[in-house]
């Protein structure tokens, strides 16, 4: 319990000095990666689009419809934020890189947001239906 602390304290100090994300982005992108990892049948580091396609389910998964709502308000607009919160999380020693691991590896065009973005679609579609009064 007191490393969980320690991280989340190491994220919130680089937070508050570099005032790039929110503490929480870091703190979310750390825990599905950790996941990510503890699911693999063999142990390896993850490729950007792996990690991107996890993070991106655990995002829809958390948050549903409001994922895009979360993913402004911290600050977050494409997968290569989600590549320098990677990368930050790698300077501060919580996360681990392989010698071939890049940030330019997240600088692809990712939706982050997919299925809350075909939920938004569907509900602006659909038909609002009226309850007549007799």
């Amino acid at each position: 319990m007191q490393k969980i602390h320690e991280t989340r304290h190491k994220i919130e100090k680089f937070c508050a000095e570099s005032g790039k994300y929110a503490p929480d982005a870091y703190e979310f992108v750390t825990n599905c990666v950790i996941a990510q990892v503890n699911a693999l049948t063999s142990a390896r580091h993850l490729s950007a689009q792996e990690l991107l396609q996890g993070l991106g389910q655990q995002l829809e998964e958390a948050f549903g419809f409001l994922t895009a709502s979360i993913l402004e308000y911290w600050q977050i607009k494409t997968a290569s934020d989600i590549g320098e919160i990677v990368f930050d999380l790698i300077e501060l020693k919580i996360l681990s890189a392989s010698e071939d691991d890049k940030r330019s590896d997240f600088d692809i065009d990712f939706p982050l947001h997919t299925v809350s973005s075909a939920y938004q679609t569907r509900k602006s579609n659909a038909k609002l239906e009226i309850p007549q009064i007799d």
